[in-house]
Parts: structure tokens; C-alpha cells; sequence
């Protein structure tokens, strides 16, 4: 059997990750978003809103960001070093906006669904990436943003 692991750009703290599973990248507004409405466990609300075995990641700049933002991110950024990061990308202290475009850069090749409360990340996302599928907290619990155009697109094609 050959051994991907080490060309793809994601590290895997756990060997339970299956073809069949949602890659789901956060940042950390969506994981501050959860925890402050009381959602619960941030991967257990994605797995149930997604309807499918979902593995959360981030990065290295995510982390840093939530490490560096104080008292009042203090849960989401122990929360944050839970999770499995994407390798590539810039390293802190670039921005987590710009380390979560450049996973997703080159046509979202590992098929991620990001999850983001950052309305600039969004419209960002949307200009740059526009396959990519967007999930963020509303007060009703998650919505998800529609790929530009959803026929084709990573979401409905990663099972």
C-alpha cells in the first residue's frame, strides 16, 4: 500500500481519517461562535450539521492568532490545539485569514469545507475560491454558503 502521507499538505495527529470523511477547516471565530452560543464540541456540531464522519483542521497561524487574542479566546485557543493543521502555507504571524486562502488555493485540491465567522474571509473565499463551501454559525445554529456554482463541487463530491 503506498504512502500519500508525506506529499499531503495535511498532518494527522490520529490514523481514524478515511477517504469518506468531510475535511473541514476552522478558524478560530467559527470555534469562538460555537462555544459562545453553547452549540457544544465544535467537531461534534459539524459532524451532526454535515451528516457525516467530518475531521477538523486548521493552522499553524489560526493557532497563533488565538494564542496571542487574550483572555476572552483563551477555550477556543486550547480548543485549537486539538485539532490537525495543514502544513503548507505561510507561518506566523501572517494573518489567519491569509494562511486559510492559501489551503484552499490551487482549486481546493484537498476538498475542504471552511468554517469561518470572518465575513471578510467569506467574501474572500467567494472571490478567490469560489468552489469552496463556506459554513458559519447564525443564530439558528449552522448555514452553509452555496459555492458560486454548486453543480461539481467539492462538497457534493468529496463522499
Amino acid at each position: 500500500m503506498p504512502t500519500a502521507h508525506h506529499s499531503s499538505p495535511i498532518t494527522h495527529a490520529s490514523s481514524s481519517y478515511s477517504s469518506s470523511t468531510y475535511q473541514v477547516l476552522v478558524d478560530g471565530n467559527f470555534i469562538h461562535a460555537v462555544m459562545s452560543m453553547k452549540l457544544g464540541d465544535a467537531k461534534d456540531v459539524v459532524i451532526k450539521y454535515l451528516g457525516a464522519p467530518s475531521k477538523l483542521f486548521t493552522t499553524r497561524c489560526v493557532k497563533d492568532e488565538l494564542k496571542n487574542m487574550g483572555k476572552e479566546l483563551k477555550e477556543a485557543s486550547f480548543y485549537s490545539r486539538k485539532l490537525d493543521e495543514v502544513k503548507d502555507g505561510p507561518d506566523p504571524p501572517a494573518p489567519a485569514l491569509d494562511s486559510i486562502v492559501a489551503a484552499v488555493g490551487n482549486g481546493n485540491s484537498e476538498r475542504f469545507i471552511v468554517c469561518t465567522q470572518d465575513d471578510k474571509l467569506r467574501k474572500r473565499l467567494l472571490a478567490t475560491s469560489p468552489m469552496t463551501p463556506v459554513v458559519f454559525c447564525h443564530t439558528s445554529g449552522l448555514q452553509m454558503e452555496p459555492p458560486a456554482d454548486a453543480e461539481g463541487s467539492g462538497v457534493a463530491s468529496q463522499k
